[in-house]
């Protein structure tokens, strides 16, 4: 998966091929060390929707596995990658 991560001042901006559910979003901005946090959504490919374990749960629409490349183990794996990534440019 390409990711792209860019420090703006205080702003820090992480692009994902994927159209996250609003958890994952939440869950990267809550832990990041910049000031704000902006996700840039559907770049780098042609992604799809990453649903939560809730959503697959709860049968939402976007959330089959014929609509999704990856499921929320991969929603996990990208806020780790992506929390790691936007801090490094905040050295604690």
């Amino acid at each position: 998966m390409d990711q792209h991560i860019l420090r703006l001042g205080d702003v820090a901006m992480a692009t994902n091929p994927f159209e996250l559910y609003l958890n994952y979003g939440l869950q990267i901005k809550a832990r990041s060390r910049a000031e704000q946090t902006f996700l840039i959504q559907l770049a780098n490919d042609r992604g799809a929707y990453l649903p939560t374990q809730a959503a697959l749960s709860g049968g939402a629409y976007s959330s089959r596995i014929a609509d999704n490349k990856v499921g929320p183990e991969g929603g996990a794996v990208l806020v780790e990658e992506t929390i790691t990534a936007i801090n490094a440019l905040w050295p604690a």
